[in-house]
């Protein structure tokens, strides 16, 4: 028989994988929240699909692929992460190809048979939508995360394509809020670029811009290739024993 949905209030979602994760010139100064669009071009960016392999505590438990497709005057945004013994999340975002704002976000993220499945859209400043939590032995709840006047931001599934499109170096930083789908908050993040390193993967060695990404949850540092295009070749987990390699 078919679950009973009860609407509920705002709900704040539990840690995912996804979340765990995590869009100046040099010699800039910092900018205003309000500039990091301008300063993206998505030309100097790898967007491809592309997998990662997830390590925590030195052994390979999972793992992440993520990507980019341009559909006319818009981008898709697909993620796919998996994690022992039994989590799994799939994510689609689109946004904007002009602005790179969100215009919709479905994530279905699934701890053995307890799921959540989100389900966002965007129209000029209205957010509507919600998510659907389902528990073995608990009546269904479906939260209504609606916003009548929900301010520009980007959208955090976007931000690994975002980082590839800025133009890293020497010096740089740049502050951007970025709307957290799985806690329906607005996180002010900024990013700070901290020095060149080499980065081995499986899928070769890097030089690469290591890339401090603050007030997130949890902070992740990201690195992204010095040769354009540039892409992302490791994410490390700020607080945590788990980081993820690129594989070829």
């Amino acid at each position: 028989m078919a679950k009973k949905l009860r609407t509920a209030g705002r709900v704040v979602a539990g840690l995912t994988v996804l979340s765990a994760l995590i869009g100046v010139p040099a010699g800039g100064e910092n900018k205003d929240p309000g500039d990091w669009r301008g300063l993206i071009d998505m030309s100097r960016a790898d967007v491809n699909n592309f997998s990662l392999k997830m390590i925590n505590d030195g052994a390979e438990v999972g793992g992440m692929t993520y990507g980019w497709v341009r559909d006319g005057d818009r981008y898709v945004i697909r993620d796919r992460t998996e994690m022992q013994p039994n989590i799994l999340e799939t994510a689609e975002g689109v946004i904007d190809a002009s602005t790179l704002l969100p215009i919709s976000i479905g994530i279905n993220f699934a701890i053995g048979e307890t799921t959540r499945k989100y389900d966002i859209a965007w129209k000029d400043s209205e957010l509507s939508g919600g998510v659907l939590i389902d528990q073995p032995n608990t009546e269904a709840r479906l939260v209504d995360f609606t916003n009548p006047d929900h301010p520009p931001t980007a959208l955090r599934l976007s931000i690994f394509g975002l980082i590839a499109g800025l133009p890293l170096g020497e010096g740089f930083s740049v502050k951007m809020p970025w709307y957290n789908t799985l806690s329906n908050t607005i996180e002010k993040i900024e990013l700070i670029h901290d020095g060149v390193t080499t980065i081995e993967t499986p899928a070769g060695i890097f030089q690469a811009h290591k890339i401090d990404l603050k007030g997130g949850t949890p902070e992740n540092i990201i690195y992204v290739s010095t040769s354009l295009p540039q892409k992302i070749v490791r994410i490390d987990v700020v607080g945590q024993p788990m980081h993820f390699l690129r594989l070829p």
